[in-house]
């Protein structure tokens, strides 16, 4: 018995090692506005990290990243611009959800981070 649950773990273990080193092509699709270009900087940035690997373009199988509705840009004096937005996630044609980011010009990994974390639960089985 001991031997085939060695065996079994054996056989595998390079399957589940494979499973987890496998990459989720991601494409965004920048937002349009020169005044969002360091909040398009940091999304790709972000969206770069493995296990994420950025397409060039939409392809198919690829998750796409998509902000189709107004970024709201609050510009306060002292404590800086504030961005707040709807991202959609899609592939193949098929949502697979959406998540409110709302982030300040100064941190913007509060919206990259949770976007990370969005794309890789978008981009899970189901």
């Amino acid at each position: 018995m001991m031997r085939f649950v060695a065996l079994s773990a054996l056989l595998l273990l390079p399957g589940m090692a494979w499973a987890q080193e496998q990459t989720i092509p991601v494409y965004f699709q920048p937002l349009e506005g020169g005044e969002f270009a360091p909040l398009n900087k940091a999304i790709a940035d972000a969206l770069s990290q493995p296990p994420l690997e950025p397409a060039s373009r939409a392809t198919p199988h690829a998750l796409i990243v998509t902000v189709p509705d107004r970024v709201d840009v609050d510009h306060k004096r002292v404590s800086g611009t504030f961005y707040s937005f709807v991202t959609v996630f899609t592939r193949d044609g098929n949502s697979l959800g959406q998540s409110q980011q709302n982030c300040g010009a100064s941190n913007l990994a509060e919206c990259t981070d949770q976007m990370v974390q969005d794309v890789k639960s978008a981009a899970a089985p189901r």
